[in-house]
């Protein structure tokens, strides 16, 4: 008799459940660590991952696995540990950590019906073909010089319309684009019979017509296709469709006409360049090579790249992915912001033509679906995109890259896990023996710290560089712009009331008169806060106890925390006074003032608003990079990583706003936002000029980003902290809770601040308890909030000894103590 064998599932079945449960293995099923599989759960079924496989368990009779999801592991070793990492580092449930590697669509709660569990992953598509000529090359020129391009098919459509005996003004015009377009469309096939239009021919000869043109329509794409074949030799089938716009359908029909044939590709691993890198610089050169020896060592320490603004970390980046490309494995990059992925895909793109995939949160299904796959089938070696491509199942990773490492936006919030892909990254690389490496050039301090104590290698590119025009893949280096921080205080005093001061109207103005472009950054969308000029309160949200923002578009005001809208109210809801006003510091009165101070220049908004639909980064983005806007307004996402040589002009328009933030790392995230905003200025060979307005001029991280010390800033920064025992002296955990009434929260926070301080003393070097206090802000949508914050030593033993409720969130590491 076989020895009967269990396994550890988590279970996905769109409840918190923390572990993982035991169930038998059905004799033969051939389980392996890492499969999807369907079981039963409570009354229902729903979709698990095996964690592990053993011959032995407590459980008294376990129920048994129904059948395999996949015939091959969804998730390898280290993908595995890391999903276990994550579960015990940040106090979450292991299988919303294990869902986090799953597919997109796949199944995330439990279903009454177990039909309804299907293959989890896209199916694995055979090895990329490549497409090659199956004629001599000269018959295909010369048959490409005569291939149909004209794209008719509205034609094609009334002749197949007329041959059918269907003919109504309206459907013809609808087909033809509108009235004024029938009245133009003409055709020696047909004649005009009283008000309307007959054929002038027999139908069949009319229907054969309508194909022609028709294939006259696709021919173009098959032209385009067929083109770059035999411009280029023999091509990769995904890179041929995604360079002519052609579909499979076009691939087939011209393989099956005998112009091309598919062939298996060669097994040669080393990438495809599809332009030559520039020369690298000797700091550039230097920083390469590390990366690249690192590949042959067991355990790799990650690199910190710490690269000033245009330094050219992007092109060290790329020596590293070469490399790992060369070596046959595979690179993940990942980029701060969904917005930024389109450039870096372009640049990454440009260099390995066909073999990069893109992943974030908010792509398409199928789209999302099928960048899984084909980073999964080892067709895309390169995964680019926002913190949930960490989770791309990418096979024989050798290099991790994490741009701009700096940013807050690693961070999840919301749900749990509320993991920092930072850290993730690092745990990834050390299970996979990957190289990983984060470039920035303002270095979060802990990284920083880290360094300096050896637990990374700090790689330094202190130039900036830009392309010598005077040298073929030759760069030069550039020096830093100036920049000039102007008091806000002194403008008042001198009648200037608008949020552009005198020096940054000079520099617009002679910028604009120069041809130039001009960034403006303004960390805050809408017109701002409506305030009451008698009693000063704003006007909040019903729902949270926010203000709400105005916006210039329609009379209403928005809570950006719940959506919720309202009509400007006539008095102030607190006094009654009417003497309400919008705060001009956002994003809308700003682009406002430009248009009206410079009319007849072209100003873009970059926000979350004007980029809500899809594909908005990526428009407003190259709108701006192609010249068709001269000012770029804007907010978080116009200060990270962008490369626009036209840019001679930055400023940030108030400083302030991130100086007075409520959090212990508002002094480094102003020093961090200051500087960046200023490294998108003088990049190209016109040099730049930076402007910071504030009424803090004085101020540490203002005068710091001002001379450019960030040694100077991060010494100081750190002594602070260690007063205190914040990051990296001590660690953070806070703990949220939402209730419907005031003394709900209340009870419940007084309760688990209660449980927490018993148990302290029975955990060494426990945290410091702060609270319970309300949360920021303090009501969102209807609910009262409460937080705890725990400080100082390790949380995670003290909360293991508790019981937290499902009314409480935890987040250890936080990025913010709101």
């Amino acid at each position: 008799m076989a020895e009967r064998l269990y396994a550890d599932v988590a279970v996905i079945s769109g409840q918190p459940a923390e572990g993982a449960f035991t169930y038998a293995v059905p004799e033969g099923l051939g389980l392996r660590r890492g499969m999807a599989v369907a079981v039963p759960w409570r009354a229902r079924f729903a979709a698990g991952v095996v964690i592990g496989v053993r011959d032995e368990t407590e459980i008294e009779d376990p129920r048994a696995i129904i059948r395999l999801l996949e015939d091959r592991p969804l998730l390898d070793g280290p993908r595995l540990e890391l999903a276990r990492w994550l579960s015990e580092h940040y106090l979450a449930p292991l299988s919303a950590c294990i869902a986090l590697f799953l597919p997109p669509g796949s199944p995330r709660r439990a279903v009454a019906d177990q039909a309804r569990l299907q293959r989890i992953a896209p199916r694995a598509a055979a090895p990329p073909a490549q497409l090659r000529l199956a004629v001599p090359l000269g018959e295909a020129r010369e048959a490409l010089r005569d291939w149909p391009k004209s794209k008719r098919s509205k034609s094609a459509d009334l002749l197949a319309l007329l041959a059918r005996g269907a003919w109504t003004m309206r459907t013809a015009a609808r087909i033809a684009g509108g009235r004024p377009a029938l009245a133009r469309w003409s055709s020696p096939l047909v004649r005009r019979d009283g008000d309307a239009r007959v054929l002038a021919v027999p139908a069949a000869e009319a229907l054969d017509a309508a194909a022609a043109l028709r294939l006259d329509a696709a021919g173009r794409r098959r032209a385009a296709l067929l083109e770059e074949v035999i411009e280029r030799g023999p091509l990769g089938e995904r890179e041929a469709r995604a360079r002519s716009l052609a579909t499979k359908s076009d691939v087939d029909r011209l393989e099956q006409a005998g112009w091309i044939e598919r062939a298996e590709p060669a097994p040669d691993l080393a990438p495809v360049r599809a332009v030559d890198a520039p020369l690298l610089t000797p700091a550039q050169s230097a920083a390469a090579a590390e990366i690249v020896a690192a590949f042959d060592e067991s355990a790799p320490r990650p690199f910190l790249l710490h690269g000033v603004t245009g330094s050219g970390k992007t092109e060290v980046y790329l020596a590293a992915i070469e490399e790992a490309l060369r070596r046959g494995g595979s690179a993940l990059v990942l980029v701060p912001e969904i917005s930024l992925a389109p450039q870096t895909v372009r640049r990454i793109e440009t260099r390995f033509p066909g073999q990069v995939a893109v992943q974030h949160s908010q792509m398409r299904a199928g789209e999302a679906r099928e960048a899984w796959r084909s980073a999964a089938a080892g067709e895309a070696r390169i995964v680019v995109g926002a913190r949930s491509a960490l989770f791309a199942p990418l096979p024989g990773l050798a290099l991790i890259i994490v741009d701009e490492a700096h940013e807050w936006t690693y961070k999840q919030s919301d749900p749990a896990p509320r993991y920092d892909a930072r850290a993730a990254a690092a745990e990834l690389a050390r299970l996979a023996g990957a190289v990983a490496v984060f470039g920035t050039a303002t270095p979060p301090v802990e990284m920083h710290h880290r360094a300096a104590a050896g637990a990374m290698r700090r790689l330094v590119l202190a130039e900036r560089v830009r392309a010598d025009p005077a040298a073929i893949r030759r760069v030069s280096p550039v020096g830093d712009p100036p920049i000039e921080v102007v008091d806000l205080r002194a403008e008042l005093r001198a009648g200037n009331r608008s949020p552009i001061s005198r020096s940054l109207d000079a520099a617009l103005s002679a910028a604009l008169e120069r041809g130039e472009q001009a960034l403006l950054f303004l960390n805050r969308r809408g017109l701002g806060s409506v305030i009451c000029r008698a009693c000063g309160a704003a006007v909040e949200c019903r729902r949270c106890s926010l203000a709400m923002t105005a916006h210039a578009r329609a009379a209403w005001l928005e809570c950006h925390e719940c959506g919720e809208r309202a009509a400007m109210p006539e008095c102030c809801p607190s006094c009654g006074d009417k003497r309400l006003r919008p705060m001009r510091f956002g994003t809308e009165q700003l682009e406002r003032d430009v248009r009206g101070r410079w009319p007849g220049i072209a100003a873009t908004r970059w926000d979350r608003d004007a980029a809500s639909a899809a594909g908005g980064h990526e428009r407003i983005l190259d709108e701006f990079a192609g010249g068709k806007s001269r000012i770029l307004i804007g907010t978080q996402m116009i200060a990270k990583g962008l490369d626009l040589p036209l840019v001679t002009v930055s400023a940030v328009i108030n400083a302030d706003l991130s100086l007075r933030a409520p959090d212990y790392a508002a002094a480094e995230r102003s020093f961090q936002l200051i500087t960046q905003v200023a490294g998108r200025a003088g990049r190209g060979a016109r040099g730049g000029r930076v402007i910071v307005q504030t009424y803090s001029p004085d101020h540490p991280a203002v005068v710091a980003a001002a001379a450019r010390d960030y040694d100077g800033f991060a010494a100081a920064e750190l002594r602070a902290r260690a007063r205190f025992d914040y990051p990296p002296f001590g660690r953070l955990a806070v703990l949220r809770s939402a209730h419907g009434s005031a003394e709900q929260a209340d009870l419940a926070a007084a309760e688990l601040a209660g449980a927490l301080r018993r148990q302290r003393a029975f955990v060494s070097s426990p945290p410091e308890l702060v609270g319970p206090v309300p949360a920021r802000p303090e009501r969102v949508r209807g609910r009262h909030r409460r937080r705890i914050i725990l400080r100082g030593g390790d949380p995670l033993p003290l909360l293991r000894r508790i019981e937290i409720g499902r009314a409480w969130s935890v987040d250890i590491d936080p990025a913010s103590l709101a």
